[in-house]
């Protein structure tokens, strides 16, 4: 982390500690609440409501910055993340009987702290940065996730009832706390000019902007069925936490040589090749695995998803920002940025909608292994998408 800036390397230990937070809980939580519910329709409701709530707290906190500090604004999101799951843990089974206002609860901290992240990246991460950070990033919470998932699968697969999930989410909990002490070396960072959401969404006849929209909708859409199913559809293969957790365990040993040893080095001018490399590779094995429905290739999966995961994750969030500074005329970067995450929420929404819709058309191991399809399809959309509208900035 020596080739970044003081200010920055903590903003980096912030999202590393919240994104592994967040990625140790999902690991189980989607499973946790199957096993509370059995009913995958329900849960996916619930997250259309959590992305909904999440869209309208973006709305709210372009009010909040002119009078609070967007250090703030990151700490309450951190502690309502935190504070669903601690509901999850002392409501224990009755949980389930407040799915829904626990999603928009949860909507609601994530919300508060992707506005804030956001814009603190815009404000502290030069473009000669961002790949590092973001590739940092990644590595950091891979190297979380190397012996966690793997524990966390022990300690479940240990007790039998629902203690070892309980956990697994206290542990989670202590990472946000941790990001929140450390966030206190970040700032003071205000916002006096207003974010003029209405005016960035009628921009019209820009190339740039367009392609963020279409982007941040696509990721949206791909992130939604590929978090909420996932874990779920390899469940439903192998009906083991414990192997699960294994498996996570290997992608995320597997992701720390690929984020330091070759996402760190993805720049502007190599980012169309790095992504089509990946888009085919993960194009095949969602091909395979939704069709095979197979241990051996759930394997292959996660090893391979181990290797171009990161890839994607840092290509994706470098073009937000390198998009966002090419379509600035009259409005700002920053306005960019914080208005592309309507078009991640309505993918996000969209996405959801889909898969419920598949969910009740088909049995559930059918619709998750078609979902998984179409899944893997979308990166390769977005590779021939984005090179016809801008050539992936090539030469700019």
């Amino acid at each position: 982390m020596k080739y970044i800036s003081k200010e920055t390397r903590y903003l980096l230990l912030v999202g590393m500690l919240y994104l592994a937070g967040t990625n140790i809980a999902m690991t189980f939580v989607n499973v946790y609440l199957i096993r509370l519910t059995n009913n995958i329709g329900f849960i996916i409701i619930q997250n259309i409501l959590n992305y909904t709530a999440l869209l309208l707290t973006f709305i709210t906190s372009t009010k909040l910055i002119h009078k609070l500090d967007l250090k703030v604004i990151l700490d309450i999101g951190i502690i309502s993340t935190s504070l669903y799951y601690l509901s999850i843990l002392m409501l224990q089974k009755e949980a389930s009987t407040l799915l829904i206002p626990l999603g928009i609860f949860n909507g609601i901290g994530q919300g508060f702290y992707y506005f804030s992240f956001n814009l603190l990246i815009g404000k502290l991460v030069s473009e000669n940065e961002q790949g590092r950070f973001f590739s940092y990033q990644h590595s950091f919470s891979y190297i979380f996730g190397v012996i966690t998932p793997s524990v966390s699968g022990f300690i479940i697969a240990r007790f039998t009832t629902l203690t070892g999930y309980y956990i697994l989410f206290s542990f989670a909990v202590l990472l946000f706390v941790l990001g929140m002490m450390i966030s206190r070396n970040i700032g003071p960072f205000n916002e006096n000019k207003d974010i003029r959401m209405i005016e960035a969404l009628k921009v019209k006849h820009n190339k740039y902007w367009d392609t963020l929209k279409y982007y941040s909708f696509s990721n949206g859409v791909r992130e939604s069925i590929y978090n909420q199913i996932f874990t779920v559809f390899a469940y439903t293969i192998i009906n083991s936490e414990q192997i699960i957790g294994n498996c996570n365990s290997l992608m995320a040993f597997i992701g720390i040589f690929s984020s330091i040893c070759i996402a760190s080095h993805i720049i502007r001018n190599n980012q169309k090749q790095y992504h089509l490399i990946a888009s085919i590779i993960y194009f095949v094995i969602c091909v395979l695995l939704g069709a095979t429905k197979s241990f051996i290739m759930l394997v292959i999966f996660y090893i391979l998803m181990g290797l171009i995961y990161c890839w994607n994750n840092t290509i994706y969030q470098s073009m937000k920002y390198q998009l966002s500074n090419f379509a600035a005329t009259t409005l700002t970067p920053y306005e960019y940025i914080t208005v592309s995450e309507f078009p991640i929420a309505l993918g996000r929404i969209t996405g959801l909608s889909f898969a419920l819709i598949l969910c009740q058309l088909m049995t559930p191991i059918n619709a998750y292994g078609l979902l998984m399809i179409i899944d893997g399809s979308i990166w390769l959309i977005d590779h021939v998408v984005i090179d016809k509208k801008v050539q992936w900035l090539e030469g700019e």
